[in-house]
């Protein structure tokens, strides 16, 4: 093996040994948000909105497993008066339909009985970064001030951070969507979730690099997403 061989072995051995790194930190994250929704024991803070990120589609373009526990535990936020009103972020990405994903979990928490005047709707955002930019402009607009945000445990932790970075001080609520699942299909969504951590501190570098050079945060918006 040359040199070049070698390096590119040694290249992908660290490769490989980041990912499961981080897939560890995402497993040990999950398991600690699961345990501080355990038996429905959720903030007892009362939030103007919650964040409801998107959880998928299945192949009939109609919301997945996912999609549907996150959409009913906003429906309960609001029941218990965990939070005012929920804002349904994400757009129909990869499926051919006539309504975004957010509509469609809009539909199903009017269905479990929510109020129309609770909900909201945000049908462009096709990444958690543009989920959470979205969905604070549209609450910052109807003058919500504290929010929470819905997704799976696994997600949770990041989803929080990128709110954090966009200087959003919020709680979290966990969904159980993917460990109710379980097998491969967690799996598959823990593989996924410890490059998006990758994938996204590239994107902090980037946005922070483009607003120390003046950039405003919409102009960054159209480059990083």
């Amino acid at each position: 093996m040359g040199m070049i061989g070698r390096l590119i072995w040694t290249l992908a051995k660290a490769g490989l040994a980041a990912m499961l790194i981080t897939m560890s930190g995402v497993y040990a994250a999950e398991t600690i948000a699961a345990s501080q929704n355990a038996a429905g024991r959720v903030p007892n803070d009362a939030y103007d909105a919650v964040i409801v990120l998107g959880g998928g589609m299945d192949p009939d373009v109609s919301l997945n497993y996912v999609g549907r526990t996150r959409a009913d535990l906003a429906a309960w936020a609001l029941f218990s008066g965990k939070a005012k009103a929920a804002i349904f972020t994400g757009a129909l990405v990869g499926y051919d339909g006539p309504e975004s994903e957010a509509f469609l979990m809009r539909q199903r928490a009017l269905g479990a009985g929510v109020s129309v005047d609770q909900l909201y709707v945000e049908p462009q955002a096709t990444t958690t970064l543009e989920n959470l930019r979205f969905a604070f402009a549209m609450g910052d607009a109807q003058g919500f001030t504290r929010y929470a945000i819905v997704t799976d445990a696994f997600h949770l932790p990041r989803a929080m951070a990128l709110a954090s970075f966009l200087g959003r001080d919020v709680g979290g609520i966990a969904a159980t969507g993917v460990r109710d699942l379980g097998g491969f299909h967690r799996v598959g969504y823990m593989l996924r979730e410890a490059m998006a951590w990758w994938y996204n501190l590239g994107k902090a570098a980037a946005w922070t690099v483009l607003g120390t050079a003046g950039w405003s945060e919409a102009e960054i918006g159209e480059v990083v997403r």
